[in-house]
């Protein structure tokens, strides 16, 4: 598993006290760890005080939040990842073995691995970018698909559909909504399916000398309501919101 390995991703959250970092590798046709990662992690370590026994990462990636979620976690509970890509499934595996943790790798769209499986704590890295913006952006690699549609929410709002019916009864969903799509959406998707909807992180960033490039598109997707950015000083700017889902909505 050391072929088309090209660098790696080292991880260590400061807020929380870090002191020692994590580091997992990283391959050109998997989606490379952002900040946005950090942030469900951040949000998935202070929901561990709810004491999860059984953990999805879910769009796993490079496996990353599996295996931090795996050492966090006593040796008896169970935690899972899964990817639509098999050379995730497989970078995945590879440093889940590195980092000596168990995580169940699977290959599957969304929630198809795991069919009637509930988990106390799902951690969703399946944001989405609209679709116009995602391969200026460059966080895409060539090998990434995309397909987020043209306001970025497709697979947000797959998750948000299905989720409740893989969690257990008092589980949780941690998601993130990026302003580069349509955020009040699937926020409103979001609250007809849970009862409770909590923002629990936010991170601002300034647009990208790629999306600069591009603004005159991002300002035409701002107008159509497709994505929303905001004017911080100077720059300007979009979001990372994540939030924590539980409970089902009563209808």
């Amino acid at each position: 598993m050391t072929a088309g390995l090209s660098r790696e991703f080292a991880y260590r959250d400061k807020k929380l006290g870090d002191t020692e970092t994590i580091r997992v590798a990283a391959a050109p046709d998997v989606f490379y760890p952002t900040s946005t990662t950090v942030l469900l992690l951040r949000a998935a370590r202070r929901a561990l005080g709810h004491r999860p026994r059984t953990v999805l990462d879910l769009g796993c990636g490079c496996g990353v939040v599996g295996i931090v979620l795996a050492k966090c976690l006593p040796p008896d509970a169970a935690v899972s990842a899964s990817d639509l890509s098999a050379g995730a499934v497989r970078l995945a595996r590879h440093n889940a073995a590195q980092n000596a943790v168990q995580v169940d790798c699977r290959r599957g769209s969304l929630f198809e691995p795991w069919k009637d499986q509930r988990f106390d704590l799902i951690v969703d890295d399946v944001a989405g970018v609209a679709e116009p913006l995602a391969r200026a952006s460059g966080w895409y690699p060539p090998a990434v698909p995309s397909d987020a549609g043209p306001d970025g929410t497709r697979w947000v709002l797959d998750v948000l559909a299905q989720a409740p019916d893989h969690l257990t009864p008092s589980g949780m969903l941690i998601f993130p909504l990026l302003t580069l799509s349509r955020e009040a959406a699937a926020l409103e998707a979001a609250r007809a399916r849970f009862a409770s909807v909590e923002l629990v992180e936010e991170q601002w960033y300034p647009l990208t000398d790629e999306l600069l490039a591009h603004l005159p598109l991002v300002e035409k997707l701002a107008e159509a309501g497709a994505v929303h950015i905001a004017k911080r000083g100077s720059r300007w700017c979009w979001a990372t919101r994540v939030y924590v889902a539980s409970g089902r909505a009563r209808t």
